[in-house]
């Protein structure tokens, strides 16, 4: 007989997850912050980081993932595909991370480097397919104006972006070791 405590934990955990995106998440959505992605991206990380740390058995994230995905399609801010493939994604990084560096505290901080790096470049991604490659090249050209303005027009629309997924990826080193330390207390209090 196998073992289903890891796959119960994954359930447990991508249902919390989900609950997160269902309120915390559609609460976010409704106060239009303009960072409420990267706030719902810390809070999976720190689900995702204690589920590998609590169970961590292959595909436990991706599970936790889809479960989480299938809860938020319920949201009342409505069905979005950029936040659903943002949890996909997420989960899979977490997991691939995981597994490539094993359960260790820089697994945590660089998957949550890649995780909150990602946003950005997934939110163009989604700008591009959803508006067309002209309303990303209007974006830019407005972007290189606004920098000309403010007197930084030596800074490419390019360079701006890079810089933001380096702010986030930096975000998201900082969120992994919040994670860590965090699934750290639960494994202490359930270790009593």
């Amino acid at each position: 007989m196998t073992d289903a405590r890891p796959w119960t934990a994954a359930a447990l955990i991508g249902a919390l997850w989900g609950a997160l995106e269902l309120s915390v998440g559609t609460a976010l959505h409704l106060s239009r912050l303009p960072v409420r992605g990267m706030v719902m991206a810390a809070l999976g990380l720190v689900c995702l980081v204690t589920l590998r740390r609590l169970r961590g058995g292959p595909g436990v994230c991706l599970l936790a993932g889809l479960i989480a995905a299938f809860l938020k399609v319920f949201t009342l801010g409505g069905l979005y595909p950029g936040p659903l493939i943002g949890i996909l994604v997420e989960a899979l990084v977490i997991e691939l991370v995981f597994d490539v560096l094993g359960s260790r505290r820089v697994s945590a901080v660089v998957g949550g480097a890649i995780v909150l790096g990602l946003a950005p470049v997934q939110m163009t991604l989604m700008v591009w397919v959803v508006a067309g490659r002209d309303t990303v090249a209007a974006t830019a050209q407005a972007a290189q104006e606004a920098l000309a303005w403010l007197g930084l027009g030596v800074f490419s629309a390019g360079a701006v972006l890079g810089g933001v997924i380096a702010v986030a990826a930096g975000v998201g080193a900082l969120a992994g070791w919040w994670a860590w330390s965090v699934s750290s207390g639960v494994n202490e209090r359930l270790a009593r």
